[in-house]
This record gives structure tokens, sequence and C-alpha cells, in this order.
């Protein structure tokens, strides 16, 4: 088995998702011996196997093919932050670090009054996936208020659990709320730091 084949691929995701060969080969619902020879490359699967073994460990037919993985794109991991805010630039070469983009959604941000955590033009990476608004307390999230609306702000303890504070922009008063979910702000980028797509054309 070569490190860059189909086989290697596919042995380095199921582990990194903890499922033996038995459990893989059952969730796609072929013989508890069949992910063997897949992974020692004696023969690859039909492509519908190989679209339900993507989907299963969260990556793509393409990847598991040739190695990319064009929904994924990458990023090259400067090094670390240590104590003190101390910077610990890599002392070799690491493996790209593959955003999770079907776990994302960007939003623009076009108000003003966000100063100094974001500025207008700003994207903020937000979690596609909401959590309880317990789960988000002291976190910038976009938080879906019981009126429907959705605010971007952080939710802080208040003096009941189920009504929590939310802060607004740059020092406005708190205010208890009805909160619903709240998706995680989990990034910035500033408007530099992407490329649009044009629109495609009708």
């Amino acid at each position: 088995m070569k490190g860059d084949s189909f086989g290697a691929r596919l042995r380095a995701l199921r582990m990194a998702k903890g499922l033996s060969q038995v459990e893989l080969a059952r969730l796609i619902h072929r013989h508890p011996t069949a992910i063997g020879p897949y992974e020692r490359d004696e023969y690859a699967p039909p492509r519908e196997v190989i679209d339900r073994i993507a989907e299963l460990l969260d990556t793509t037919p393409e990847y598991l093919w040739f190695g990319r993985s064009p929904k994924r794109p990458t990023l090259a991991q400067g090094g670390r932050i240590g104590s003190g805010g101390v910077v610990h630039p890599l002392e070799a070469a690491t493996l790209p670090l593959e955003l999770r983009s079907d776990r994302l959604l960007a939003w623009l941000l076009e108000d003003p009054g966000y100063d100094p955590r974001y500025r207008p033009g700003d994207l903020l990476l937000v979690a596609a996936d909401p959590l309880r608004p317990d789960q988000a307390l002291g976190r910038d999230a976009l938080v879906r208020l019981a009126d429907g609306r959705d605010v971007l702000g952080r939710l802080m303890p208040g003096a009941r659990a189920d009504l929590p504070l939310l802060c607004l922009s740059g020092g406005a008063a708190a205010v208890a709320v009805e909160a619903l979910e709240a998706r995680l702000v989990l990034g910035v980028l500033a408007p530099d730091a992407v490329s649009r797509g044009e629109a495609a054309e009708a």
C-alpha cells in the first residue's frame, strides 16, 4: 500500500473516524471482509460504494480517488501560538489543514459598529450547525431570537438560565433575551483574503 494510494487514503480516513474495517463495511452495506482489499489496493470498489464511503468519512470521492478535494480548500499551518502569545513557527513541513467548508457559512459585515473586533467588509465564518444558547455563552455568534430575528452578538450568563444576556456591538448595554439557538462565529476573513467567483450566467 503506497502512502498516496486510494487504499492509504481510505485507511487514514477510516482510522481518523475510529472505525474498524468491519464497522465501515457494515455502514456501507458490504461484506465484513470487503474493506481490507480496498485498503491494500487489490481492487477498487464500485462508484456507488465510493460515494457512500466518502459521505461517511466526511470527504469527497475525488479525494479518495485522486487525493484532491475541490470542495475542501486547504490552509498551510504556519506554526502555533503558545503561552504568553509567543509564536512558534513550524520546524518541519506538515500536511495542509482542510477547511470543513461544508460546515461553514460566510456572512458579509456591513455595520461599522463592531470595531475593533470586526470591520465593514469582513467575512465572518459562521458554523452552519446551530447550538443551544447555553453552549455558546461567552462566544460571538449569530443568535436566533424568539421573535425570528438573527442578530450578531455575544451571549453571556443572565440571572435566569433561559434568558441569557445578549451583548451587541461595541460596548452597548447587555439585554436579557429569549434565544432559541446560536451559530458560532468561528473566524473572520478580511476582504483581501478571499477572491469572489464570477456569478453564473443565466
